[in-house]
């Protein structure tokens, strides 16, 4: 009997354990922060866009078809359980009832409710940074890929070289009667 329970309790806790994370996700409003989240990557996009002068109506236009793309290939039906999955797999039931629980608390609320624009604001100074030093970055690219060309055409020209024949020479005797 006791060797049957031990073999039925991991069934219990990964169902309690995915319970708790489908839990967690609907506390946290987890499908929203996905789509804000998405909103969120595709603004500098945008941004960059407006900035290089397209017009206000084809931004707009691929806004709306970016948003549509999005929602036709983002099922959360089908998405929440492998969320969950990922939730039971990587924390306890323990752990689980601890971050519910922390959620739960008016901190908590206040960390759901500002983690949208804090994710968004951090990858905002994080791009700053990036998008500051991309001439460096092209340069370094610029200079690998200058240096891999010559690398290529220098295997080419040895390659070349071996592939091709000596001439042929003729050695004539000296000593050839006439």
């Amino acid at each position: 009997m006791l060797i049957l329970a031990a073999l039925i309790s991991p069934v219990c806790r990964a169902d309690d354990s995915l319970s708790l994370a489908n839990k967690l996700l609907d506390l946290t409003g987890t499908a929203s922060f996905m789509q804000q989240t998405f909103e969120s990557g595709l603004k500098p996009s945008l941004d960059q866009m407006r900035a290089k002068g397209a017009p206000a109506d084809l931004v707009e236009a691929i806004h709306g078809e970016a948003r549509n793309f999005f929602q036709e290939n983002f099922n959360w039906e089908t998405m929440k359980p492998k969320l969950a999955k990922l939730y039971a797999d990587n924390y306890t039931e323990a752990e689980l009832r601890d971050i519910l629980a922390f959620y739960q608390t008016p901190t908590g609320q206040k960390t759901i409710a500002k983690m949208p624009v804090l994710m968004q604001e951090s990858m905002a100074m994080s791009m700053q940074g990036v998008q500051a030093n991309m001439p460096e970055f092209q340069r370094r690219v610029g200079a690998l890929i200058q240096d891999y060309q010559k690398r290529a055409a220098q295997a080419a020209q040895t390659s070349a070289a071996a592939a091709t024949p000596a001439p042929a020479t003729v050695t004539v005797p000296a000593d050839t009667p006439k």
